[in-house]
């Protein structure tokens, strides 16, 4: 099974298929996230230092997110970004914030 690092955080093993955002929550990192996972803001971004290609391809929905902040590789939206095979090292944002309550439906 893959493993995300969250560096100087926490190492978290997860099922294939698992996003950064969803390792996170449910490993207790803090990780802001201000639409509830549906790409539409910018805020789950993380810095992936390796395994960048042991990720899920950047689709249109986040292409968009990312394009419109100027936001480059190797920042990834941690709700989009699902870990498919191989272990992957991420930094979060200095200005992380800690999650608030969701009131956005995640889309299906």
């Amino acid at each position: 099974m893959p493993k995300i690092s969250f560096v100087g955080k926490r190492e978290v093993v997860v099922d294939e298929g698992t996003s950064i955002l969803e390792a996170a929550l449910s490993s207790g990192v803090a990780l802001y996230h201000s639409c509830g996972g549906n790409a539409s803001c910018s805020t789950c971004r993380v810095r992936v230092l390796k395994g960048l290609g042991n990720l899920s391809v950047i689709e249109d929905a986040e292409a968009q997110i990312l394009d419109s902040f100027d936001l480059k590789s190797p920042l990834r939206l941690g709700c989009q970004a699902q870990v498919l095979h191989g272990d992957v090292e991420v930094e979060i944002p200095a200005w992380e914030k800690a999650p608030r309550p969701n009131k956005t439906p995640k889309v299906p």
